[in-house]
């Protein structure tokens, strides 16, 4: 059973008006990609989105929320101009996909802007803008992973087990440890009972098992 970041119901809402967004910002008032994302993902405001906050993720458009955004961080938003938010541009498929990304990894904006910069992402659009979200988000994924430890190989090396001996205390199979540690398989993905069984093990809760 996968575990998403909100209600599927909300799904579209979030990745329009975030994808409105980063097209306004970067569109219309002349902003930095990677400014407005790193401003976005350490808000208050990436949180309650993230959560999936109806009042924020349904509620406001994206020209709304650049704006509450810009606010509430004490930025001038005079010099925006006006115009016409272009509903396929590029910055509206970054806005698009991370909010995709986010509730199908249920992680935080904060963890994948520290990975991801709104330029890098930006200069994929050409390769995959046509793939559908699950693929483009599962490359993004083993990119942004790919290079890390997984959260349960440090937290079970944290307690000092084997992974045989996790296998046991957890009567969670072998295989499916050595998968998800060698990131042949999501974490993400699992049963709900195989994580809580996985995070009753190591001391910890299921949220410090899953992967950004």
């Amino acid at each position: 059973m996968t575990i998403h970041a909100y209600s599927e119901l909300y799904l579209l809402n979030a990745m329009t008006n975030l994808g409105d967004m980063f097209d306004f910002a970067v569109n219309i008032c002349a902003k930095s990609g990677d400014e407005v994302w790193q401003l976005f993902a350490n808000s208050k405001l990436a949180f309650e989105f993230g959560r999936g906050s109806p009042k924020i993720i349904a509620g406001l458009s994206g020209y709304e929320l650049f704006f509450l955004l810009f606010e509430t961080s004490g930025i001038d938003t005079l010099a925006c101009g006006v115009g016409k938010m272009l509903s396929k541009s590029p910055e509206f498929w970054c806005g698009w996909i991370l909010a995709y990304y986010q509730w199908n990894y249920n992680t935080t904006f904060k963890a994948v802007q520290s990975k991801l910069p709104f330029e890098k992402l930006l200069g994929l659009y050409p390769v995959l803008h046509e793939a559908d979200e699950q693929k483009t988000t599962k490359f993004l994924y083993e990119q942004l992973t790919k290079s890390s430890p997984t959260k349960l190989s440090v937290l079970r090396k944290a307690r000092i087990l084997k992974q045989v001996e996790l296998a046991t205390l957890s009567g969670v199979s072998l295989r499916s440890i050595q998968m998800w540690e060698q990131r042949n398989k999501n974490i993400n993905k699992a049963q709900v009972e195989t994580l809580n069984a996985l995070a009753k093990t190591l001391s910890c809760s299921i949220e410090d098992l899953l992967e950004y």
